[in-house]
């Protein structure tokens, strides 16, 4: 699922989702002097206590002294269930509108990093902190094709740990046209969005759409052409490019619903909005392969209706996220072995974070044990999540949890499968050497004597015989089998004294004292 939405602009909240059912994403804009108010969550009179619980909201502000702890406990206390996108400084390379300049910008990072960087949210993944720049600004280049701007100036390195989101409002940009900003085509979706996963790919960090528009390409529109007088070629354009993003691991998408992006005499255009939100409010809840093996697993050992599940309010891992992948499951515990469930899972490679009873742990934390104050998935419920990675999610590996009698099926069976235990497995009866055997001697040995012996009486009998290759060709081995010599072994001494109660097995006589035609 990529959530996606709306920038309200000029509209109510209210209205919009009237107008785009099933929103799943709204940004909210506090601009310069607006601070950033805790009470915007409860004064029912404000957009942002409108937004729908489920919903991701994007809030980004232009103030640099504002208390972001107490926004984000005010949002917690409402108990909403999407996430909270944070934005200190929207568009800080404006510089225009109360932007600060680049030391003001930084120093208010690390004053967001020391305020909320450690909230348990932000673990849950929950609350993401994030940059929002704007592309045209990013992508501007002189004549050369050189571009004359640099991101990093905007770029918080000293908190870049504290980054969770690289965010970019997108609007049309072509240098190539007379008018760069009103070109005459709508660009295809890999160029224009290849920037976001150039950034991405730079900062270590995922990518979204904050705002995004692009006014129909006609002459009243301000365009050199009327190529587009219906929107038809807008609508198709604009869903095109979300496709694309879907499918290169964008997180959330806001059209920008105010001004020339505002969609109420487009109706084209609109009706594609209204078909991509709907799109992704229905996208299928599929449970990662890794972790229907493990769901598998535990009702299997731990058998019970309504013992695991899959949907669940209290942790972001419980949303499908881009590929559709739900990464989460809660355990109820009643009459489960928690400690060896939990040994289980933390060996495991795919295997991301735990919480259970107000700790957990986490496995780029080395499942260090920590308090947990986030929103807790209840007294009797164990919180299971896998890595956020598409490799975690894919592998159907056995989690390896022990039955009553301390075995596996699935761990044997997985075992017996590797060529390299079954080639043990198969060489393991010949080596034995207990009782019932010569001392010294494995059963590969006692074999390999008897095959002697065979062949010592089988040459006596050819030598009798009128026909003695006849009997020599029976005695040979098979075509192909290939020969060996004896197994070394350490030299006997038949004659030193055993230990007491012990008795030896002699070995048999290499030579026959009679032999039968």
């Amino acid at each position: 699922m990529m959530p996606t939405g709306w920038c309200p602009g000029d509209r109510s909240v209210t209205g919009m989702l009237a107008a785009y059912p099933e929103t799943s994403c709204v940004r909210i804009f506090f601009g310069p002097g607006d601070g950033l108010p805790a009470s915007a969550w409860t004064d029912t009179r404000l957009r942002l206590a409108q937004v729908p619980a489920h919903a991701d909201v994007i809030v980004s502000h232009k103030d640099p002294d504002v208390d972001a702890a107490a926004f984000v406990a005010a949002w917690q206390a409402t108990g909403r269930t999407g996430r909270l996108i944070l934005v200190p400084h929207h568009e800080p390379e404006q510089q225009s509108g109360g932007d600060p300049p680049p030391a003001t910008f930084r120093r208010s990072w690390t004053r967001t990093r020391e305020q909320v960087g450690d909230h348990p949210a932000r673990h849950d993944g929950r609350l993401l902190l994030a940059v929002c720049w704007t592309l045209q600004w990013v992508r501007r280049v002189d004549a050369a094709g050189r571009r004359v701007n640099d991101w990093r100036t905007w770029w918080p390195t000293h908190e870049a740990d504290a980054v969770d989101l690289v965010l970019g409002d997108w609007y049309p940009y072509d240098p190539t046209a007379r008018n760069p900003f009103r070109p005459a085509a709508y660009e295809d979706p890999a160029a224009a969005l290849t920037v976001m996963t150039e950034l991405s790919a730079e900062t270590g960090s995922p990518w979204g759409i904050a705002e995004i528009n692009h006014s129909r390409i006609t002459k009243a529109g301000g365009f050199g052409v009327d190529l587009d007088p219906d929107g038809s070629r807008c609508a198709d354009w604009y869903r095109r490019m979300h496709a694309w993003a879907r499918d290169n691991g964008c997180q959330v998408w806001a059209h920008f619903h105010r001004g020339g992006g505002d969609l109420t005499e487009r109706p084209a255009e609109a009706r594609v909005l209204r078909e991509l939100i709907a799109q992704e409010a229905a996208a299928p809840r599929r449970l990662a392969p890794a972790l229907e093996t493990l769901r598998g697993e535990i009702e299997r050992r731990w058998p019970g209706p309504g013992r695991v599940l899959t949907d669940s309010g209290h942790h972001a891992d419980h949303r499908p996220n881009v590929r559709g992948a739900v990464d989460a499951i809660d355990v109820d515990v009643a009459g489960l072995d928690v400690e060896a469930l939990l040994a289980a899972f933390t060996r495991h490679p795919a295997a991301g974070a735990w919480v259970h009873a107000g700790r957990g742990a986490r496995a780029d934390d080395g499942w260090t044990i920590r308090p947990y104050a986030g929103t807790n998935p209840g007294e009797r419920r164990l919180h299971l999540a896998l890595r956020p990675t598409a490799e975690a999610e894919q592998d159907r590996g056995p989690w390896l949890l022990a039955g009553d009698d301390g075995t596996d099926a699935g761990r044997l069976l997985s075992l017996l499968r590797d060529p390299a235990v079954a080639a043990q497995l198969r060489a393991l009866p010949w080596q034995y050497t207990g009782a019932g055997l010569p001392r010294g001697m494995s059963a590969l040995d006692v074999l390999h004597e008897l095959l002697l012996t065979v062949r010592a009486l089988g040459e006596i009998v050819a030598e009798q015989s009128p026909d003695p290759a006849r009997v020599r060709a029976a005695l040979a081995p098979p075509r192909g089998t290939p020969t060996r010599s004896p197994p070394r072994r350490p030299p006997r001494t038949p004659d030193r004294p055993l230990p007491s109660g012990a008795e030896e097995t002699r070995r048999p006589s290499r030579t026959p004292t009679s032999t039968t035609r």
